[in-house]
């Protein structure tokens, strides 16, 4: 079979092992890689059109030519820091150097479609109709060069934009000799060939509301149910496409720890059918909250954001986590809180100036006795010391995430990203493997669980995620 490969080029198709992306934007990280080609070529890989070559290679599939289609818009767009330009640079040299599934192309096979309007000016690969007149343009010029050929759409790159675009033009160029690829998130998963019409543009849409809750982006899912919703829910059971849009909604504030606005999504939801009783144990877990399952939160949320390298979030996490849980402590040893207002409040900024007067011993910060003391990070960890004695192996576990903590305070004053490196050194010392921040979490854990008394509960999110592919079945 001849055929053509016309792939989506986004922010998620491109990785580097030895150049992690961390907190840099799709182009200038690109930019930088493109430039270290040589140093870093066998360390790349292609999480998403890797599959798809892959699937075309196993059955024997000739390309005459790849297009991939990125994005570079001019100097004035705000949001040009994620065109994905230098990343379809990068793919173009590894399938040129045979460096994916596939067997090498000549440099004339590969070509790369820019995005741009009528005038030939780089445009917003996010807008809906820009993209898709582009991609007609394109498609049926390209469709009429090569009129026996089978053209290969892989659509799970790129905005939603260029994934509607990519579907319904190359679907009306190719009409039967269109073939859809889509690429499911997980690392083993193999592609799927879809049909086209409606149920072609069903599946990759499900595949991105899958892909983005597997990556915590429930905003982003809500949008593209959104704007798809009759697509996405076709031939889907009415209560599981009624259920959809409150779920993402309860997951995005849940993530945010919104638990008032999470619990006010699903309040909205009046029959759900055999999804019955996770609706309400979703809804259960954000009604009476608390301190201990808050701080299983904060553990999760860290732990989800250190999945998707988003380290700079981690670290606030985990700052969270230490000074939210020395308080729960004091708490638990009977210290005694006031907010700004004066009035007795748990998590409050206070201590007690009366709960003060009455313990045997004094803190070194505790100079004005007429006023209640602030209550930082330091006066909760030595108020602790004094209220835990002989000092408890629990202090001397929470002790060492001080240099995360100190490493979160430095940031906030500098622009400096943050790397797994980085973040090994500050847990496990100077000499350590990166590898020694995957630690990070499990001892967030422990801690938890010694402090609480309590095995961690279940991550929420991966409750949301089943029950959002469970919906999502057909």
């Amino acid at each position: 079979m001849n055929a053509l490969l016309i792939c989506n080029v986004g922010t998620r198709d491109v990785r580097c092992d030895e150049l992690p992306k961390t907190a840099s934007r799709e182009r200038q990280w690109a930019q930088t890689a493109l430039a270290q080609y040589d140093e870093l070529r066998t360390s790349f890989t292609l999480p998403i059109i890797g599959k798809a070559l892959s699937y075309l290679a196993e059955r024997g599939v000739v390309l005459t030519q790849v297009i991939l289609i990125a994005s570079d818009q001019p100097d004035t767009v705000t949001f040009r820091d994620s065109d994905t330009v230098y990343s379809a640079a990068i793919i173009a040299r590894l399938l040129a150097d045979g460096l994916t599934p596939y067997s090498p192309l000549a440099p004339d096979q590969i070509i790369t479609w820019i995005i741009q309007d009528e005038q030939g000016r780089g445009s917003d690969p996010s807008d809906y109709d820009g993209t898709l007149r582009f991609l007609e343009r394109q498609l049926l010029s390209l469709a009429q060069r090569y009129p026996r050929h089978t053209a290969f759409l892989e659509v799970t790159g790129g905005t939603p934009a260029m994934t509607t675009g990519l579907l319904i033009a190359g679907t009306e160029a190719f009409g039967g000799r269109t073939e859809v690829l889509s690429i499911p998130p997980q690392p083993h998963a193999a592609p799927v060939a879809l049909n086209t019409g409606r149920r072609l543009l069903a599946a990759p849409l499900r595949a991105t509301l899958r892909s983005n809750a597997d990556t915590y982006a429930y905003a982003a899912a809500a949008k593209t149910l959104l704007e798809q919703e009759a697509i996405i829910t076709d031939r889907l059971n009415p209560v599981a496409a009624s259920l959809l849009a409150p779920l993402l909604a309860y997951a995005h504030h849940r993530f945010n720890f919104d638990f008032l606005n999470a619990r006010r999504a699903l309040e909205k939801v009046q029959r759900a059918g055999p999804w019955q009783d996770a609706i309400n144990e979703l809804r259960a877990q954000v009604t009476q909250v608390d301190r201990s399952m808050r701080l299983a939160e904060v553990v999760h949320a860290a732990a989800a954001r250190y999945e998707i390298g988003l380290y700079a979030d981690f670290l606030t996490q985990v700052v969270r986590f230490e000074e939210n849980l020395l308080r729960y402590l004091c708490l638990q040893h009977g210290a005694r809180f006031r907010n700004r207002r004066g009035l007795p409040d748990d998590d409050g900024v206070y201590l007690a100036r009366e709960w003060l007067q009455r313990q045997s011993f004094t803190l070194s910060r505790d100079r004005d006795l007429s006023r209640d003391l602030h209550a930082d990070r330091s006066v909760l960890r030595e108020l602790l010391e004094k209220l835990i004695t002989p000092r408890h192996n629990l202090l001397v576990s929470i002790a060492k995430l001080d240099n995360l903590v100190k490493r979160r305070n430095e940031l906030t004053h500098s622009l400096e990203g943050v790397q797994k490196a980085g973040l090994a050194r500050a847990f496990a010392g100077d000499a350590a493997h990166p590898s020694a921040a995957d630690q990070i979490v499990p001892h967030l854990r422990q801690l938890y669980e010694q402090a609480c008394g309590k095995t961690l509960p279940e991550s929420p999110y991966r409750r949301i995620n089943r029950l959002l592919a469970s919906l999502l079945q057909p």
